[in-house]
Order: C-alpha cells, then structure tokens, then sequence
C-alpha cells in the first residue's frame, strides 16, 4: 500500500513544529492565566465563578440583571458563590494532588507569610518522583493497564511469582507515559516514541536486551515486531485488552478511540435495527457494510480495528507458549487479514494509512488528541466524571497545552494553579452539590503520605503454604497499591479488571482501611521515633521525650502535628488541639508510657482531615 501524502508529511516533520502547527490550526482556543494571578489572599476570599470558568472571575453578561430568585435576566441561574482555600490550604491540596503527600513546615509558613510563593514551590513539586506516580494513576484510569493478571513463569524467568511477573509486564505502558512526562519529552510521544522503559522481568518476557549492571528501569527498544507506535507497539496493552475470534478488534478499535481522543462509539446516539440477526455471522457482516445504522459507525470503527490485525487475539495460552521471550504475539502474518474479515483497510476517520506508526501519528496531530488529555487532566485533579468536565476550561487547558509543545507539566501547573483548583465550598449550603471542593486521597496518595509523615509503608508477603518450606505465592506485596491481593479496591481504587471507576467519596470499606492503617502507622512510628535518639531524626515526635507529661510541653508537640498531619498551622488553645491532649491525658499510663502517643496518633491519622484534602 501506497503511503498517503499526509502521514508521509507528518512522518518527515519535526514532533514538536508539526503537531504543534496542525493542532493549532482546529483547535479551540482559549484564555491561558498568568502566573502572577494565582496568588492568594491570607483570609479566605469569595469569589464568582461563571459556570464552566477555569476559574477565573466572569464578565458580566451584556443586558443582564439579576432576580430575586438567583436568576439574571437571560433567564439563567447564576452561578453559586464559593469560598476559596486560604493560601496554606491550598497548598496541601496541590501538595497532596501532585505528589501525594503534605507539604514541609518551612513551605507552609512561607505560603502563610508570602501566598504569592505558591507559584515557585508548584516548580518544585513538578520534578517530584510523586508526580511520576500520578502520571500513571491518571494513564492506569483510561487504559487500566494495571490489571496484575498473573503470567506463567518460565525460564528465563526466575525468581519471582506470577503476580510480581505479571504486574511487572503490564505496567510498561504506565512506564513509558511517566518517562515522557518527567523527562519533559512532548507529550504525543506516548504514541509515536520508537523506544520503551523495561525492567528485568519485561525485558525477558519480551526479548529485548536490557543491562543487567544498569538501573532497575531502563530505556529500551520496544519489543520485535509491531512498528514504532508508543504505547500502541507495547503487547500488555493487547494482553489486557483482548479481542475474541468475532470481534475482528473493534474492541481495541474503541478502547483507542476512547482512551486518547475521548470518542467512544459505544456512547453515539444510533438507533439499532432489530431485523438484524446478530445470532447470524453472515448476517452481521452484510449489515456493517450496508444498513445506514450500522455503518454510521462502522466505516470509522472497522478502518480503526484494521490497524490491530498483527496483534493476536489475546496472549498466548499455556500451551501455545513454551517459554520466553514471547515472539508470537504480534504476527506479521495477520496484518493484512482485514481483507479475509470486515474487508476495511486501515483507515482513520477518513485518512487511509499503513500501519500502527501511521496511526500513532495521526493520533498525535488529531486536535481531539490534545483536547482529550486536557480533559483526562481536570478531571482527575478536580475528581469529576470526564463528561462533566467545563468546556470552557478544556478548551483553555488545551491552548495551554499546545503552546507549550504538549509539555503534560503545563497541563498539572495550569490545573493546579487556577483559581477554581482552590475552591472549597459553596457560600451557600443549598449549593453545596454543585460545588466539588473537597479532594479524597486516593489509596496511592494515602500509602505516600502516611510513608512520609510516619516512615511506614503497609507491605507482606504472602507465602504457598501447601509447600515445604513455604514458597513464595504472590510474593513483596504493597496492600495499598495492591488491588488483587491488597486493599487498593476497598479504600476506593480500581483494579483494572472488575472495577474500573474509582471511588472519590468515603464509604465504610475506606473508613475500615483508614483505620486499620492508622493503627498499624502509629505503632510504627512510635516505637521507631522513640527508639531514636536523635530527636531531629524523628518522624513526628521531635518535640516529647517518651516519659514526657506536663500539658505545655504535649500541646506543643501537638500543635506541631497539626501542621505536620493535617497541613494546619493553629494555636495552642485551638479546639481540635485540646481534644488531642485531652485524649492524651486520658490515656497516659505510667506503666507504658507510649500508650498515650500511640493511642493519640492512632486517631489523629485516622481522622477525616487525613483522607480529604
């Protein structure tokens, strides 16, 4: 097949200039904030926000006026004043969204004396190896690569479990995704890169050389076969989202369409005809070629699903796979059995190309590429559905997003700088629903911060019991990542699989794991801070000696916590304060002098300000 004009065009171009130009052309664009705007005020402010806003005051509306029932007079109801954050607060919410954990004391009381630093530390946060993490949530969310399905182990795959093996190879498109955007590589490389970042296990799974002196994660060549596409050329993906014997890959076709342009087929208005036997093959086939309803989408889902031929129907089954590396999973011989199946050649909403580094391309230089990203990015910082997303502010992200030669580190400081990132609630409570303040910490941030503030991280490993002795079964386990065999699910997460939305509010599965994970930290970092005795090295008890009683010097040491836990500076007088001494007190037993701070600490991370943010 001859190469089309444009791909070959695209192919030739620089990335950045090309993609940049051809994007910019569609795109709809709007007003990007300067920095210098974000600054807060020290007393939490009101403001306005126009309804869809990125955040920014609105301009009144030409002729309006308003009505004593909250209408103006377009007839449309005005939009609900909302409190913002005071400039502390907002930067535990930022902290905690980029990088999943509480900003330091010295940050804080630098915000507090001089809000308009907010923009500089932001910087900072941006190079953090916590903003890789939620890198791949926000990927793992649209693609749910992360679905730790067990693989057989085979040489040369030695010491590990199926679940460790497993987990290692499905996560290499979540890899390849934080690289790009850590390292500051234009975003649509996620698409069109010609390289992969492998470990041990995904480099023998695949056959690809990997320096066994080097770093744990490297920069590889993808693996043998499929074109240079990005993600698209990695076989996990394809592991994880299969494609039955019938399905002739339309399923991967949506999953695309979907995950990288926000266009899912499933959801276009069409009205099925019912004297279609769908029972029949035969009948199937004539009808996506021929009656008007089914066309309406196939001529664009079956020129996409043609791209995929090469890739198998689902990952070699054990008999089919006698060891590693796996060489049978993309298969050059199947690349053209579109002409054998649907009868649609490659072709992308309209354009004819070749292959999978064809439609990598075209992804990139796709406008609803760039706009698709945007939207993912809000609404996983601002935790509302993706069709919930304002269009006003998409359309603003995207702009950003162009400008900047699709650095995703311009989306996350545009998103988490803007004003609208720093509402808290409704002025008025009959408007608290439409009003998303509050964040919930989602089970990666919450096993980050606790780590950080308490130096413990909840991991076991489970054992076979049926041998002797014991062999490894699932191997090192995180329960909070863990979503298999840990707790990612219970405390809101997904597991890539069965669960594919996750929970941002707290139901009473979150509550028994914050629990359980506050009680577990808490021994923790007592026995550990105590056992230190260098107070400066401590994690939270800098400030007490364990036998320490007297009230001034508890309440000192608590009101350090508050700003260590809960992002709060406060006084000592302070409600929530006197609460904690006077749990403290009540618990203090001079026959364990550690019970006091255990118990006390054991409520303080299980309390509500230590999930939402």
């Amino acid at each position: 097949m001859q190469r089309p004009p444009l791909v070959s065009l695209l192919r030739r171009a620089s990335s950045r200039s090309i993609l940049v130009a051809a994007a910019g052309v569609v795109a709809v664009v709007g007003g990007c904030r300067d920095d210098d705007d974000v600054a807060g005020a020290a007393e939490a402010s009101t403001i306005e926000l126009s309804a869809g806003s990125s955040g920014s005051s609105p301009e009144p509306t030409s002729g309006a006026t308003a009505t004593d029932d909250g209408a103006d007079s377009t007839g449309e109801a005005s939009p609900p004043e909302v409190v913002q954050l005071s400039p502390t607060a907002r930067l535990v919410r930022i902290s905690m969204a980029l990088r999943g954990i509480r900003p330091g004391l010295d940050e804080l009381a630098g915000v507090a004396a001089q809000p308009d630093t907010l923009p500089e530390l932001v910087e900072s946060y941006l190079d953090d190896p916590g903003v890789g993490e939620t890198i791949r949530e926000i990927h793992n969310d649209a693609w749910l690569a992360a679905s730790e399905r067990g693989l057989p182990v085979m040489a040369p795959i030695e010491d590990t479990t199926p679940y460790e093996f497993g987990f290692s190879v499905a996560d290499g498109p979540l890899r390849l995704v934080e690289y790009i955007v850590m390292n500051d590589r234009p975003y649509t490389e996620i698409v069109t890169a010609d390289y992969a970042v492998m470990d041990r296990l995904t480099a023998d799974a695949w056959g690809v050389e990997f320096d066994e002196g080097g770093e744990a994660l490297q920069v590889t060549a993808q693996q043998p076969g499929p074109p240079a596409s990005g993600v698209l050329a990695d076989g996990a993906l394809w592991m994880r989202h299969r494609s039955d014997a019938a399905n002739y890959h339309r399923g991967r076709a949506n999953f695309v369409s979907t995950a990288f342009l926000c266009n899912d087929f499933l959801e276009r208005d069409i009205e099925v005809d019912a004297s279609i036997d769908l029972a029949d093959p035969d009948a199937v086939n004539t009808a996506v070629t021929t009656n008007e309803s089914c066309v309406s989408c196939h001529q664009s889902l079956d020129g996409l699903a043609s791209f995929f031929f090469g890739w198998r129907g689902a990952f070699p089954n054990a008999n089919q796979l006698m060891g590693y590396p796996v060489t049978n999973m993309w298969l050059p011989m199947l690349v053209d059995q579109w002409e054998n199946t649907t009868e649609r050649e490659p072709n992308y909403f309209g354009t004819d190309a070749a292959d999978l580094a064809d439609l990598g391309t075209l992804i990139a230089a796709d406008p609803r590429f760039s706009m698709c990203a945007a939207k993912r990015f809000y609404s996983f910082f601002h935790q509302v559905p993706l069709v919930e997303v304002p269009l006003e502010a998409a359309a603003s992200l995207q702009a950003t997003f162009i400008a900047s030669e699709y650095d995703a580190k311009a989306l996350l400081r545009a998103i988490v700088l803007d004003d609208a990132f720093a509402v808290s609630h409704a002025q008025d409570e009959g408007a608290a629903l439409e009003v998303r303040g509050v964040k919930k910490a989602r089970p990666y941030q919450l096993a980050r911060l606790v780590e950080d503030l308490s130096g413990f991280a909840w991991q076991t490993n489970i054992d076979d019991p049926m041998t002797t002795p014991p062999d490894k079964f699932v191997g090192d386990l995180d329960l909070l990542r863990g979503a298999r065999f840990g707790f990612a699910v219970l405390a809101g997460g997904i597991d890539g699989l069965y669960v594919e939305l996750p929970s941002d509010t707290v139901n009473a599965t979150t509550a028994l794991v914050l629990r359980a994970l506050a009680q577990q930290a808490a021994a923790h970092v007592v026995a550990a801070d105590f056992a230190e005795s260098d107070p400066s090295a401590r994690h939270l008890l800098g400030d007490v000696s364990a036998t320490d009683r007297d009230e001034a010097t508890i309440t000192a040491q608590l009101v350090a916590l508050h700003a260590r836990l809960y992002g709060e500076l406060v006084e000592p007088d302070d409600p929530s304060v006197v609460a904690a001494w006077s749990l403290f007190s009540a618990t203090a037993d001079e026959s364990d002098p550690q019970r006091a701070w255990l118990v006390t600490l054991s409520a303080m991370l299980q309390d509500h300000r230590i999930i939402f943010f």
